[in-house]
Formats: C-alpha cells, structure tokens, sequence
C-alpha cells in the first residue's frame, strides 16, 4: 500500500502542476471545461485509482451526538430546550436533570445549568449556572433568556461577558410566580413570561411582561390555566393553554389576545380526551400564517391553525398510542418534524396533506428540537446527550457518490461527473473546497486528503449538514 500511495501523492503533484501551468478550468468556462495538456495524467489517475483495493478512510456516521454530562454533579444531566442563535454556530441547551417528586428534595433530581454549544464542531464550550430545572430559552439581542421550572426566575445570561442576572416574576400583588415556561418577544423588545403553573401558586396572572432595559415588569395577563410554549402575531398572543379557567376536565384552548388590553380576541377549542390531563406542549408558526400546535395527552394528532382567520384548518393523525407529542419543528421544505416523548420517535409531516413519514426511531424521550446548517439536534430527555439527525438535502463534502464514505470511490464518482458525463445526485457533495466551482481540484482535494495529509473538507464534514455558502450548486437528493 505505500507503494500505492507514494503512486498518488506523485500523480497529485502532476496534475496540480498542470492545473497551475494550465488553468484548468479558470472558472470562465463551462464547470465541465478542462485544458487538454494534463489530460494524460488525469486519464492514468483515474484509472490507477479505480483500480486500488477497498482501502477507505471512514468519516463518522452521518448522526453524531453531543454529551452534556456534567462532570462531577450528583444528579442526572438530561436536557430540555434547545435553542440555535442566529448568524452563528453556536446553540444553547437547558440540563434539566430530572423531575423533582412532590414532597422530596429539588437539590436531589433537579439540576440548574445551561450549555453553550458548538453545532458544528459538536461540543459543549461553556455552562451557566440558573435556577433548578431550567425548561425554556429565548435569544434576545446580546442575552439569554431562561426560566426554569422550580423557581419564580426569569434568568438573563450576557454572553459577551458570561454574567447572569436574575429577576422575579410577580403578579401584582407582589406573589412571586412560579413554575415559569413559554419566553418570547414582544414589538417593544420585552420579553414576554407564561407560567404552566395555573392558579397552583394562587395567582392567574401567568403571563408577564418584562423591559430589559428598566429591568422591571410593565405588564401583567390574567390567563387563567397552563401555559407552555406560545406566539406572538400580528401584534396578537396567540396562546395554548391547558385547563382553560383552571378546569381540569376542559380541553385545551387557543386564544388569541389584545396584549395592552389582555382581552380575549378569539379562542379555538382543540377536541382531545380530556381524562389524561391533556395540554398543549408546543406551538410553531410555519411562516405562511399557519402554526402547527402539539398536545401531550388525549390525542394522536396534530393541529394545523390558521393565524389571521384564527381557526383550526385541520386535524392530522400521527399514529402510536402513546398521546405525548412533545414539540414541532418547521423545515426549509415546508414540512414539520413531530416529536413524541415516551413514543421516542419523530415523524415528517406534510402540514398540507397530511403526509406522515418515519424520520427517527428509538430516540429516548424527545423533548425538543432545532434546525441549524443542515442538522436537527434533538435533546433525549432520557438520556444525556444532544442528538444529531440530518435534515432533508443535507450532505457530507467530499462524499460525492453519497454513501456516507469518503474514500476513492468519491474521486472515481466526481472525474465521472467532469468527463465521463456521468452523474451526481448532490453537486454540493462534490465541492471539496467549497469554492462554489466542481473542477479538478475537488478530486485532488479528496485524494490528498485520503492519501497525503491534505486538509479536511469543509463543513459539513464529518457529520453531514447543509452548504452554508449561497452558490449555483444545489443538493436536492441529499438526505
């Protein structure tokens, strides 16, 4: 073998002499164009390389995960929420531990941080310290937003400098509120409270309304029940709250309301089996003025709501028995992942039709989910991880014939692409570079890196992803 890979290195200096002396294909030309001089040399390599045995260098599979075990901690590190920032790698994922039972101990289930996570790299860069069982996030100019389950908190984390405030949520007559959940922002740029307490703390005030500016409360909502996750549209909360006026045999509701006002515009009723507690989990606007909404308990399907009609268009059933989807995630394909917590599975569906596809078995209980660059990272409350699932179109670079490999074969399938007329189901893969361009230096970049120490691809490898740069090259038969 080291005959063979003394072979290539000497053929990869050939042909990048020729490329330098020739510009083959100077990027004026048709992607297909090369100069005749080193044709001799690139007809030899292709045929030498074709002919190699099935030597390989394996790249990690195509889903990866992110441990956020915390070292040293006397309670478990399950994750919750997860949240991506934009015009960045980077994300941020609650630890949640697990549920305190009433009566015991919050210090002996429950933990109290925060992950900052590198989604490309797949790391963990640093942790913040909160309150006990942090559940939701919200990214608002330079600070983190988290409220946590077992504390009336909302926490502010700066992530220039890594200082945490902290600011109690009271209604108004000063009670703190506790069991706080749902975080969004409002036009003013307040950030905005919901409590999945219900009247349990005595009062039903659950929405709060904080200026981070002043650092104070500048509005309080009675909306008597639970909330978990909600929207903001049109000026308008919309609103899922279970036990509607704290009655638990109630279905769950949608409301639309007056945030100045804190009068009910509309209401939706969603018909669910009322005897297992259900309530509404979470809550996505589809970015075409419909949301899909998700209900733990009581049912098998999902609802697709109208927000500028404020009615429930449709009613899409998703299979299993266990009723507890847990959250909806929105793709760039117009399609939605379902997740369901003790069903451990996630489903694509088609809002429209109803479609319903199998996108990932046996993940243990799926609280929640976000899409980055190509990848959807999921945090399995029963265990301590993140994992990573590939979206639709995602690739790895380098991989040009798509099996998952990079190894000779990606070489062989791209010089086919350039000169054979063959193929390529994924143009991205074939970019090894990046430079927007498929040409000869993508196949010598590959090999260099099988065979001479040459640099990595480019993201994403080695976990597969999306192209982050906007070029003429497409993927619409990735993964």
């Amino acid at each position: 073998m080291s005959f063979c890979r003394g072979a290539i290195v000497a053929l990869l200096n050939s042909i990048r002499l020729s490329i330098k002396t020739f510009k083959v294909n100077d990027r004026l030309s048709s992607p297909r164009a090369v100069s005749y001089r080193p044709r001799m040399a690139l007809v030899f390599l292709f045929a030498f390389v074709a002919s190699l045995p099935g030597s390989s260098l394996m790249g990690q599979e195509a889903a990866a995960e992110i441990s956020v075990s915390v070292s040293g901690s006397m309670v478990d590190s399950h994750p919750y929420g997860i949240i991506s920032a934009e015009g960045s790698q980077f994300g941020y994922c609650t630890i949640a531990g697990d549920v305190t039972p009433f009566g015991e101990s919050v210090e002996s289930y429950a933990n109290y941080r925060v992950a900052e996570l590198d989604l490309h790299s797949l790391e963990v860069i640093r942790t913040f310290e909160v309150g006990y069982y942090p559940t939701e996030l919200l990214l608002h100019d330079q600070f983190l937003y988290v409220t946590c389950s077992n504390d009336p908190f909302l926490y502010q984390i700066d992530l220039q400098t890594g200082a945490i405030d902290s600011f109690a949520m009271t209604d108004s007559s000063g009670f703190e509120i506790s069991f706080l959940s749902g975080l969004n922002v409002d036009a003013n740029g307040n950030v905005v409270v919901a409590s999945n307490g219900g009247s349990f703390d005595g009062s039903n005030e659950n929405v709060v309304v904080f200026d981070p500016v002043t650092e104070s409360i500048v509005n309080r909502i009675d909306v008597a029940g639970a909330i978990t996750r909600f929207l903001i549209h049109d000026g308008l909360l919309v609103i899922p709250v279970g036990y509607p006026e704290n009655d638990f045999s109630a279905s769950p509701v949608v409301r639309w309301i007056d945030p100045d006002l804190g009068t009910v515009v509309s209401e939706v009723s969603i018909a669910v089996d009322t005897a297992d507690f259900p309530g509404p989990s979470d809550i996505s606007d589809l970015g075409d003025g419909t949301a899909v909404l998700t209900v733990f308990g009581g049912s098998a399907e999902v609802f697709v709501l109208d927000l500028d009609s404020r009615v429930l268009t449709s009613t899409w059933p998703v299979g299993g028995t266990d009723f507890s989807q847990s959250a909806a995630l929105p793709l760039l394909n117009g399609n939605v992942l379902i997740s369901d917590l003790l069903g451990g599975w996630i489903k694509e569906l088609n809002p429209l039709t109803g479609d319903l596809q199998p996108f990932g078995d046996n993940v243990s209980q799926p609280v929640d989910m976000v899409l980055k660059d190509g990848r959807i990272f999921v945090t399995e409350q029963g265990l301590e991880q993140v994992s990573v699932f590939l979206a639709p179109g995602s690739f790895i670079r380098g991989d040009s014939n798509g099996d998952r490999i990079i190894d000779v074969g990606d070489p062989i399938a791209l010089l086919g692409y350039l000169f054979l007329s063959g193929s390529l189901d994924c143009l991205d893969s074939g970019d090894f570079n990046d430079d927007g361009l498929l040409d000869l230096s993508d196949a010598v970049g590959v090999l260099g890196f099988l065979f001479s120490g040459g640099a990595d691809p480019s993201y994403p490898y080695p976990v597969g992803g999306a192209d982050l740069q906007e070029d003429s090259l497409d993927c619409e038969n990735g993964a």
